[in-house]
């Protein structure tokens, strides 16, 4: 059960066709996109947190992240946070494209995740 008010009710309304955008805490806000800010401290709570959170309580079929994950970030770090995606089909697409894609999101959920483009969208359908 969520707690936070704002992210059940961002979750509430988190549909078939619709993304949200887990975010790390550097990631620029959007005006014209809901924004959920639970940034406690540097690296509470993790994207990993987030994700777990949102998968097991909604049909996320797909994920998007950046493609300098794979490039920037070590290998024990990306098999640990890509472990928590699971199964779902992950598209790997250039850091300039993520942010565009995030401006078409349903909301975005900053956190304290401190690993450079760790980022993550979540899709249903």
């Amino acid at each position: 059960m969520i707690w936070h008010p704002q992210l059940a009710s961002l979750l509430a309304r988190f549909r078939h066709a619709n993304a949200i955008a887990v975010l790390d805490a550097p990631f620029p806000s959007y005006p014209n996109v809901e924004t959920v800010d639970l940034i406690v401290r540097r690296g509470l709570p993790t994207i990993p947190d987030l994700v777990d959170l949102i998968l097991a309580e909604h049909e996320v079929t797909s994920a998007v992240m950046a493609e300098e994950f794979r490039v920037h970030v070590d290998a024990a770090t990306q098999t640990d946070y890509l472990s928590h995606l699971g199964d779902l089909p992950v598209e790997w697409i250039a850091h300039p494209r993520f942010k565009e894609e995030v401006g078409h999101c349903l909301g975005i959920v900053h956190t304290g995740d401190p690993v450079p483009y760790s980022n993550v969208i979540l899709r249903w359908g």
